[in-house]
């Protein structure tokens, strides 16, 4: 048996639940701090393993109170609006209580030029917060791309009922992905490494690189349907975000204009992940019940 304790914030999305699934397969045992502990009871089968700190991030004391005693934290928040205070404080209260190693699910927007988006701006100042905590341990950042899942949340209304996905983009202009599958194996594996062998690292996430006809030839192929790319105006895409996936204002502003300056899959993504990169096409065969 390991003598390595795990602490997961943000265990319970398609990232975490990836990474607690792949620790408890190498019999790590896994303490997850989440508001339901009947949601986490329902997502993992090896209870034996797994210790639930029901909680929230309005009142961290139930953390304060049970990390001690952890070697190392995952962490994910997705409130963005509260982003670098939440990060900020959980990680000085691990740092505080022992925790050697933080790996932290960042955003690729952090690498933007300073202040050019809302995202990224937040993700880089969580970052930065953590970096500057005194005497701190190691900390990792890893920074994915596009998630294949928005795809599933986004776009499965247009994909659904109009056989169409959209963008404001040409159909030919190379788009990046990543699998939240990957997201979490790459955390899971390093969080089992030897903490020395990271140290400080970041790490680039991006399995996949497509074409939107690309896209929807991959979709026609697995729906067994055809499925037509469209090109709509920012106006319209920041209307499908805000009024059909319910995103606010600063978040919806920064995806309508998303276009990546360099397109590319990650050259040592398969190091971290131990195989390569899935891609989106394997996604979406998985996820086609959803589509």
């Amino acid at each position: 048996m390991t003598s390595e304790r795990i602490y997961i914030i943000g265990g319970t999305g398609n990232v975490g639940s990836a990474a607690v699934n792949e620790l408890l397969k190498h019999k790590i045992p896994v303490t997850l701090y989440a508001r339901s502990q009947a949601k986490v009871q329902a997502l993992f089968n090896n209870q034996d393993l797994l210790t639930v700190i029901q909680g929230d991030y309005a009142d961290l004391k139930p953390f304060e109170d049970s990390i001690a005693g952890h070697t190392r934290l995952f962490l994910l928040v997705s409130d963005l609006q509260n982003l670098v205070k939440i990060k900020t404080s959980i990680a000085e209260k691990a740092y505080a209580a022992g925790v050697k190693q933080i790996v932290h699910i960042s955003s690729s927007s952090v690498s933007a030029p300073w202040r050019t988006n809302f995202i990224g701006t937040v993700h880089r100042n969580s970052e930065e917060g953590i970096l500057a905590i005194p005497n701190r341990a190691a900390y990792v950042a890893l920074r994915p791309s596009r998630f294949m899942s928005n795809q599933n949340v986004f776009e499965a209304h247009g994909i659904k009922y109009a056989n169409i996905i959209s963008d404001t983009v040409g159909p030919d202009h190379p788009q990046e992905f990543i699998s939240p599958n990957d997201i979490g194996l790459a955390a899971a594996n390093i969080l089992r490494d030897a903490v020395e062998k990271h140290g400080d690292a970041v790490y680039e996430l991006i399995g996949d690189v497509l074409r939107p006809k690309d896209r929807a030839a991959l979709l026609t192929k697995v729906l067994g349907r055809e499925i037509n790319y469209v090109k709509i105006t920012a106006e319209e895409k920041y209307k499908i975000l805000t009024e059909k996936a319910g995103l606010p204002h600063r978040m919806a502003y920064d995806l309508t204009g998303f276009v990546e300056a360099d397109p590319h899959v990650t050259p040592g993504l398969s190091i971290i992940l131990g195989r390569q990169p899935e891609t989106l096409e394997q996604y979406t065969e998985a996820k086609s019940a959803l589509l």
